[in-house]
């Protein structure tokens, strides 16, 4: 479909735990004259229920952390695929505003919480086979400041973050001041995607 003035926009928010990224989320939706819809893409295991009496547990092989990985990436990429193509889609073809917390580019900026071993170019791979989205606000700051706000986080586990972050293979990357109050932040966001 052609960009038109009934097709909403998709906005992506990244950067290190404590950025603020679920506050911006909620004032760039707050701006949305058409509608908004949010999403936080952090996959979620689904275990079966544990048997009543299960008894000793047979001797297991460790699983190959790396296999699992790749695993995760590729179901993970075929579940965001398909909530594209069903859900993304539609609300942005009636002019709504969709707003995503990280969607798959954590398999980049914070591999670790995904539970992604594998090389980062399959994980770059696997976002430019994606539909992308209109805008990637990534979102920095001190790290001093940041670790105050996720005190299980170290100075260089937030700085490293913020690394990986700007060299997300995104077309549409706007780094924002993620100390910014969050009304300012979310004008800026909009002063960004009203380019796109």
């Amino acid at each position: 479909m052609a960009r038109g003035e009934h097709r909403g926009r998709f906005v992506v928010i990244v950067g290190p735990d404590g950025a603020g990224k679920t506050t911006l989320a909620a004032a760039v939706a707050d701006r949305a004259p058409n509608g908004s819809a949010y999403f936080h893409f952090l996959p979620r295991q689904l275990l079966p229920s544990p048997p009543t009496d299960p008894g000793p547990p047979p001797p297991k092989k460790a699983p190959d952390r790396r296999l699992l990985g790749w695993l995760r990436l590729a179901r993970n990429w075929f579940r965001a695929s398909n909530t594209y193509r069903t859900t993304l889609r539609p609300a942005l073809e009636q002019g709504s505003l969709v707003v995503a917390d990280r969607w798959v580019y954590g398999y980049v900026g914070q591999p670790g919480a995904l539970r992604f071993s594998g090389p980062e170019w399959l994980a770059r791979l696997a976002i430019r086979l994606l539909p992308r989205p209109d805008l990637v606000v990534n979102l920095a700051g001190p790290a001093e400041v940041l670790v105050t706000r996720k005190p299980e986080l170290t100075v260089a586990q937030a700085e490293a973050e913020m690394t990986r972050w700007l060299r997300l293979p995104v077309p549409h990357l706007v780094t924002l001041d993620a100390t910014l109050p969050p009304d300012e932040l979310a004008d800026r966001a909009w002063e960004a995607l009203a380019w796109r």
